[in-house]
């Protein structure tokens, strides 16, 4: 079996782009019409006139051609660089306002959390100077789980522990390190 039977084969007889190029072929004029320059060639508008130049005139179409084509290679050349940059610092604003955005929202996240946590410690320290000590542990108990490295935390719920066993004989064994 040779290559062009296995394609045929793979692609279902011709294959589905066959007839395309079968039709473009057709589209193409062959070279040999421009041969004859006494033959009439007719195009969708009528007849077309060859016109007839010296070599100097075709020379200068040639240049022209040439510096138009070179002018058109250079406005391509700069189209694409401005495109790639004008996406570049597209995507490189962005990043940053993204950057920005999620440190803003970071920020008032960290803020929630420290208001929170003030609240607590405060809420905590009225139950505290009451005597209610499970009442204060439990406001300081939710300031460490925001902040639980927090020193201030620690020392108040070790305050509230050492109270308890005192006084009421409880939680001797909870003291917080």
């Amino acid at each position: 079996m040779n290559f062009a039977s296995h394609n045929k084969k793979a692609m279902g007889g011709y294959g589905s782009i066959q007839p395309l190029l079968n039709s473009n072929k057709d589209l193409l004029r062959k070279k040999s019409l421009f041969k004859n320059k006494d033959k009439k060639v007719k195009s969708e508008e009528g007849e077309l006139e060859f016109i007839k130049l010296s070599d100097e005139e075709l020379k200068l179409l040639k240049k022209e051609m040439a510096k138009k084509s070179w002018k058109e290679k250079v406005l391509g050349v700069f189209t694409v660089v401005f495109v790639i940059a004008f996406v570049g610092f597209t995507a490189s604003y962005l990043i940053q306002q993204n950057r920005v955005y999620e440190e803003y929202i970071a920020s008032k996240n960290h803020q929630h959390k420290l208001n929170e946590f003030n609240i607590n410690i405060k809420k905590g320290d009225e139950f505290y100077y009451q005597g209610h000590y499970k009442n204060a542990l439990f406001f300081y108990t939710k300031s460490s789980t925001l902040f639980p490295e927090n020193s201030l935390v620690k020392t108040k719920m070790n305050n509230c522990y050492r109270l308890r066993c005192e006084n009421e004989n409880i939680d001797c064994n909870k003291l917080v390190r």
